[in-house]
């Protein structure tokens, strides 16, 4: 009978461990938020405007805050910013933000503008390949949560640091070959920039960025279109209709890519996650590694 029980108990956790959406509703937070399996983390920067500071000032009940640039979401490796931390980094990441390996994680964020947003989504793919599959994010994130009527809390929340453990996926992870076989195979992966048109056609260029331009053969995909007004992820259908409108076209699937794998991370998670697009992966080295060769060709792209 004992071991009945625990094989239940196991069939339980391994259900609720792939049972999460991609988005949950502020109303659907509410009623879980007492739930001592469910956590919330907030996400910002100082480039929408966010900081601890301001966390302190108000935020959803008993969620944890991390800072997209100052946490060590993202890490400098071997000169090229905004890479995925290694495993050991992962685990005292999440660990010292309290994170289980049996919780459902939230990821909420301001709910000012994409740029916002893609830090969740960030978040969301980092957790996802460190192997944590039962993560979702509050669509619409703080402002949601607020025009909903629900209350905030002030102050810091008091974390108990956990022992995450981390089971590297790289399912969602483009690596450099990847990308370089795209624009020499046509039966490779279609590559899909998702920053801003002016950046795609090489009119503007980030600071971190060698060349100003895209990769050869890539499509343009803005990450601003994947959300509507309210800061909220546009339904599936309107996502694949904008899929289908970029063009592209591979036979392995799909790489988004960026500056440094922030704008590619809304990409990556409206297409993979909420219009179920099979096969998409983020390459975060993005155009700071692509350029940091000069061998390697950048274009100015066509709309």
């Amino acid at each position: 009978m004992k071991k009945i029980l625990t094989t239940l108990v196991l069939f339980f956790f391994v259900t609720v461990a792939h049972s999460a959406t991609p988005l949950v509703e502020a109303s659907w937070l509410k009623e879980n938020i007492n739930n001592k399996n469910v956590k919330v983390i907030e996400i910002s920067s100082k480039f929408v405007n966010g900081s601890y500071d301001k966390f302190k000032q108000g935020h959803i009940p008993g969620s944890v805050y991390i800072d997209h640039i100052g946490d060590k979401l993202i890490t400098t490796q071997k000169g090229v910013i905004g890479q995925l931390p290694v495993k050991k980094e992962l685990e005292a990441l999440f660990s010292k933000l309290g994170v289980k390996n049996s919780d459902h994680v939230v990821v909420s964020y301001l709910g000012v503008n994409s740029l916002d947003f893609g830090s969740a989504a960030r978040l969301y793919w980092s957790l996802k390949v460190a192997g944590h599959d039962n993560v979702s994010i509050l669509n619409g994130g703080l402002k949601a949560w607020t025009a909903a009527g629900y209350k905030l809390a002030q102050g810091e929340t008091q974390i108990t640091p956990s022992n995450f453990k981390v089971k590297l996926n790289d399912k969602y992870v483009a690596s450099y070959k990847d990308v370089r076989n795209a624009k020499r195979k046509k039966n490779g992966y279609a590559l899909i920039d998702a920053r801003p048109k002016a950046f795609f056609i090489g009119e503007k260029k980030h600071p971190k960025i060698q060349r100003a331009g895209t990769i050869p053969t890539a499509v343009n995909l803005e990450e601003a279109t994947i959300v509507d007004g309210n800061l909220k992820v546009k339904s599936a259908d309107e996502i694949k209709a904008l899929f289908v409108k970029s063009n592209a076209k591979g036979k392995k699937g799909y790489v988004s890519f960026c500056n440094t794998g922030w704008f590619a991370s809304t990409v990556w998670f409206a297409l993979s996650e909420v219009a179920g697009i099979e096969n998409v992966k983020l390459y975060d080295g993005s155009l700071a590694h692509w350029t940091l060769n000069p061998k390697n060709e950048v274009i100015n792209g066509q709309i």
